[in-house]
């Protein structure tokens, strides 16, 4: 991770197999600086359409309840993950044994917020720091399934497009492309 200066303010940068983020920390004017533009890439290709299916069938299946997935790229394609884990209505933790390989080598961590709107808690918040990698949040699955994506640089957060991580099927929404 590093600190990098520019003319519309500080940004951090972060790179790791598969993932590079430039995100911004602190919005501010510093004369005779170029600006930078936050930019997330992704250098795997994006989540196939049947394991977001998937993760919304298996969201569903569970009914009032959170679930947790791990994404990671191995051998050339995704690889999908339920760990094992304690799920009530308002939350999901991976239990101790389940922080093993799938934990470590996970690119992407999703977590379904069932008929609440896909938006990040504070619990959510909390729960992420000292991590690089992709988190995402299903929301509404029921009525109307929606996705929200955003990058974590140790416990920097900026929000980015479904579409540059996932194929999207046609029953899901962007949560990005509502609030733009």
């Amino acid at each position: 991770m590093e600190y990098w200066l520019a003319g519309n303010g500080v940004f951090v940068r972060a790179e790791r197999s598969g993932l590079s983020a430039l995100i911004p920390v602190a919005i501010c004017t510093i004369p005779g600086l170029a600006d930078f533009i936050p930019d997330v890439k992704l250098q795997y290709p994006l989540v196939p359409t049947d394991i977001v299916n998937a993760m919304l069938s298996a969201a569903q299946a569970v009914g009032k309840k959170e679930i947790l997935f791990y994404l990671s790229f191995t051998q050339g394609k995704w690889q999908l993950d339920i760990p094992s884990q304690l799920a009530t209505p308002l939350s999901v933790k991976p239990l101790v044994a389940s922080l093993g390989a799938a934990y470590s080598s996970a690119l992407i961590e999703v977590h379904s917020h069932h008929s609440m709107a896909a938006q990040f808690s504070v619990v959510d918040d909390l729960e992420e720091p000292g991590k690089f990698r992709l988190f995402a949040v299903l929301g509404e699955i029921f009525n109307s399934p929606t996705i929200n994506v955003r990058v974590n640089i140790y416990s920097h957060f900026w929000q980015i497009p479904a579409k540059e991580v996932f194929e999207m099927p046609d029953e899901l929404t962007d949560w990005f492309e509502l609030c733009s």
